[in-house]
């Protein structure tokens, strides 16, 4: 495998000749990720350093009560890498590699660290990104939550496009769909930054996901989303997920924290999850899911708290849309469409005995069946008539 190898370049169709391969690993091969971290694994270790290998990306961190100190202790742990590196055969990257200070000295906000690396001064960064999550200076995480919402928004534009279709969508597929494209990709890392004032924004982008899942509307009561969905909201599956990360901590000595200890902290928001949360090991992550949900949810919940669809999630999208917005009380019926502003006139029914409201709708004369409100959340067939009658009218 390692021995006697060649490689050739090809380049708009013409080809080099064939030359060995007199080090490293052949690209592609399953084996290559395994034997590198065996060969790097032993990269010198600084004192007054930590390390975070994942990989080639490697990070090194120091804490000190000045810029000075800092910048002296990585120019040295730098240095002793470089002649790792160059009697191992590796190439360093200097121009690659960035440095930024985390510190809340709003008066030194703009101040850059001052380290050089075999010769080349190293970028300073304010902003960088390790691992898929972006750092700040004062580790608020802003930029990285925006970023995510970003990121589930376009996602959502996939998600909505399912349900202008007739072969997407149906409610499983869709809510498959968005635990997969939307809610992983929001979930990320949360361990590090859920603790951040800023998750919320996060929020905002997963409550259009499961909007698009249910065919509600906007002004729907955010605990009749979820609970239609049957998603647990997002501030309890990042503690969930905060706890199972914890046990990991805890338990497996592969962990990257194992057996680490927290520095203290001084804001709440950036209080580590090793300090701030229990861990999870005598209890499956879905009961905890559902032990916080009914914890949080009012006493007289709106539906049984379930992590699966609604009752009805088998029906045609249109109809089990339409189900949904009955259930939950907000639609394009007359009287709403009159309290939002997008029409001006009467609220008056068509059939002319009662204003247009969404509990009119479950009895009114012009529908040739009515249910009631129990009827509408078990979606037996006198709810199914109902909705399919006023689809694509609220």
């Amino acid at each position: 495998m390692l021995h006697n190898r060649r490689f050739q370049v090809c380049i708009n169709s013409e080809k080099s000749r064939w030359r060995s391969q007199r080090n490293g690993l052949p690209q592609g091969s399953v084996l290559a990720p395994t034997l590198f971290n065996i060969y790097t694994n032993d990269q010198p270790r600084d004192a007054g350093t930590a390390r975070f290998l994942y990989a080639d990306d490697l990070a090194l961190a120091s804490q000190a009560a000045t810029f000075e100190e800092v910048e002296g202790t990585l120019t040295a742990a730098l240095r002793k890498l470089g002649d790792y590196y160059s009697q191992n055969a590796l190439r360093p990257n200097p121009s690659k590699t960035q440095s930024c200070a985390f510190h809340l000295r709003n008066h030194q906000a703009n101040r850059e660290l001052d380290i050089t690396w075999e010769g080349v001064k190293i970028q300073h960064c304010s902003s960088p990104k390790y691992l898929g999550v972006t750092l700040d200076r004062s580790l608020t995480y802003k930029t990285h939550c925006q970023t995510t919402k970003k990121k589930v928004s376009s996602r959502n534009n996939l998600l909505r496009r399912l349900t202008s279709t007739s072969w997407g969508a149906s409610p499983q597929v869709l809510r498959t769909s968005s635990l997969a494209l939307c809610f992983s990709a929001a979930e990320y890392a949360c361990p590090i930054w859920a603790r951040s004032a800023h998750a919320r924004e996060v929020d905002v982008a997963l409550n259009d996901t499961v909007r698009i899942v249910t065919g509600c509307l906007k002004p729907t009561p955010l605990h009749k989303l979820y609970s239609l969905a049957g998603i647990a909201p997002p501030s309890i599956r990042r503690k969930v997920a905060c706890s199972v990360e914890k046990a990991k901590q805890e338990c497996d000595s592969r962990h990257p924290l194992y057996s680490h200890t927290a520095a203290p902290s001084r804001l709440k928001s950036r209080k580590a999850f090793l300090n701030s949360e229990v861990s999870l090991t005598d209890e499956n992550p879905q009961n905890a899911r559902l032990r916080l949900w009914e914890e949080k949810q009012p006493q007289d919940p709106f539906l049984p708290l379930e992590e699966k669809l609604a009752p009805g999630n088998s029906l045609p999208w249109h109809i089990w849309k339409t189900l949904n917005r009955l259930r939950a009380e907000v639609g394009c019926c007359k009287d709403n469409l009159c309290k939002w502003g997008y029409t001006v006139g009467t609220n008056l029914c068509d059939c002319g005995t009662a204003p247009q409201t969404m509990e009119h709708l479950l009895s009114c004369p012009l529908c040739p069946s009515t249910c009631t409100r129990e009827d509408l959340l078990q979606a037996n067939q006198n709810a199914i008539k109902v909705a399919s009658f006023w689809s694509g009218q609220i």
